[in-house]
């Protein structure tokens, strides 16, 4: 899936691939933050999505409200603001459901489930006056919209402008709206165990290239094209269930078996929560940061603490430093083997439980989360149209800390030989029963034939792509690059021209053949 680690899968194909508050506390990491520029300035060229939860754990519903300030930074007057709604993917009937046929079995514990998101209410509060030094005056004219849901399974929100929003001017969009949670083990759902929230908010279209990115959902990797967002986000839920979220505590109170806790975040892509009443966790301050492991079912969990504190170390210290006041690793019951999002990861529960456990597959999906902090958190890419560029990042990153760190028993040389075996391999495969091989790796979610052509054209070649290109202009000369490429593009988005440019001007290597060629189907230094 898109973002979703497909481990089990490729063994099945060609076996084994490594793929994969206190006060004072806050106040000091606060001043931290606040001494780094550039999260201010992010912070302040960001949206802010403030939204009221209140989770209702008997009928596993949320009830929310949601605004959102809005600054059209499109260039283009609007008429209309659109928003993902992926919480309808999840819904009956859906044309591209999270869940891929041969996963429905492991996925829906109970049979299966579904959900949706129900849109309440819409209301605008739109600027008056037209002055373009005045872009952000009072806005005073409220109006209640049409509700209009558009898009394939009913994903995408339209909200109609009361009045033309004018290029770098601010509306105030407030949804009231339902998000009834399925019964399966995938971003957003529920289990016996675990409440995973995530993608359950309305969040704003993209607009690239004169027209909103309104891509589908898919089961194939992670179908998720967003801009960083700052985020005030309050929930109330029942005081047993153990919360670990996005985001740094700001208050808490409780009252009735009830507890509400205020979270914020700045300038992050996605917010998500994991509530489950069995949590246990262990947690570490370093560098100003506070890294907190919640865990199910753990036998050495300072062990999964001390492996998410080193990921933390070193890609501070070989890309650039991890901007944020904290970061949580969840195990939670989850299909695939991990999925990043701001300030949290999840790490499924199924390498550690049952009758055969994988400590070294649950490092490694840790390891490979944390790299998303840096490659889709921090540096934003379009998981559309162009997955290889964060999950070959984070594999290759991942590959650069275990050749760092060879305490863990994972070698690098073998990760990158495994994978070149495993494609060749799964080429031939597909060769000799005749099937369709392409392997252009920029490519829509829809575009590839199967999930095992997807995970081989990001994943695997997208390690092979960055373990080529380190063959031949050195490790040093690569990972200062990509530091250049992090420092420059972090809190935006960035394409594959993007990503070369950046390379090019901190080698003075001419690099866009190589990656022009590699991207559309060479088969690199595979020698086969």
């Amino acid at each position: 899936m898109g973002g979703v680690k497909q481990n089990k899968m490729l063994k099945q194909v060609v076996g084994f691939v490594a793929i994969a508050t206190v006060a004072v506390g806050l106040v000091i990491t606060t001043l931290f933050l606040l001494s780094d520029d550039t999260l201010r300035n992010a912070r302040a060229n960001s949206d802010t999505i403030n939204m009221n939860i209140v989770f209702c754990n008997d009928e596993k519903k949320l009830s929310v409200s949601q605004v959102i300030k809005y600054r059209n930074r499109t260039g283009e007057p609007l008429g209309e603001v659109k928003f993902h709604i992926y919480a309808n993917a999840y819904m009956y009937g859906a044309k591209n459901p999270p869940i891929d046929e041969q996963d429905i079995g492991q996925a829906f514990p109970n049979g299966k489930s579904f959900g949706g998101i129900t849109i309440h209410n819409i209301n605008v509060a739109f600027p008056q006056g037209r002055s373009n030094r005045t872009p952000e005056v009072s806005a005073t004219a409220e109006a209640n919209t049409e509700i209009v849901i558009d898009g394939v399974d009913d994903t995408v929100l339209i909200v109609a402008m009361p009045s033309v929003l004018q290029p770098n001017h601010v509306t105030h969009i407030t949804i009231n709206y339902t998000v009834q949670l399925a019964n399966v083990r995938h971003r957003l759902g529920w289990t016996d165990t675990v409440v995973n929230l995530a993608n359950f908010y309305p969040v704003p279209v993209i607009f690239e290239n004169g027209e909103w990115q309104t891509n589908p959902y898919s089961a194939n990797g992670d179908p998720f094209h967003n801009a960083v967002h700052n985020f005030d986000v309050t929930i109330t839920k029942p005081s047993e269930l153990i919360m670990a979220h996005s985001g740094s505590v700001m208050r808490t109170s409780e009252r009735n078996g009830l507890r509400t806790t205020r979270l914020e975040s700045t300038a992050i892509r996605d917010f998500a929560m994991v509530l489950s009443p069995y949590f246990q966790s262990v947690e570490r301050r370093v560098s100003g940061v506070l890294v907190r492991y919640f865990f199910l079912e753990d036998y050495d969990p300072k062990a999964s603490l001390e492996i998410s504190v080193k990921s933390l170390r070193t890609f501070s210290d070989l890309f650039t430093p991890y901007p944020f006041r904290q970061l949580t690793v969840v195990q939670t019951d989850f299909l695939h083997g991990g999925m990043e999002y701001g300030e949290l990861v999840y790490v499924s529960k199924d390498f550690l439980t049952g009758e055969k456990t994988d400590r070294e597959q649950h490092n490694y999906v840790i390891v490979h989360e944390i790299a998303h902090q840096w490659w889709y958190g921090l540096v934003g890419n379009n998981q559309n149209g162009n997955a290889w560029i964060d999950e070959g990042l984070a594999e290759f990153s991942t590959m650069l800390f275990f050749d760092m760190h060879p305490q863990f028993g994972v070698c690098a040389n073998t990760i990158v030989r495994n994978a070149r075996e495993n494609l060749s391999a799964f080429m031939a495969l597909v060769r000799d029963v005749g099937g369709d091989l392409c392997t252009n790796m920029n490519r829509p979610l829809g575009g590839f034939n199967s999930m095992y052509e997807y995970v081989f054209m990001t994943y695997v070649r997208g390690l092979l792509l960055f373990a080529d290109l380190e063959t031949i202009i050195g490790r040093d000369n690569l990972v200062g690059a990509l530091s250049y490429f992090a420092r420059t593009y972090k809190f935006q988005i960035a394409g594959q021209q993007n990503l070369v440019g950046a390379l090019e001007r901190s080698t003075n290597v001419a690099l866009a053949l190589f990656f022009e060629h590699y991207t559309r189907g060479w088969t690199g230094l595979l020698n086969i």
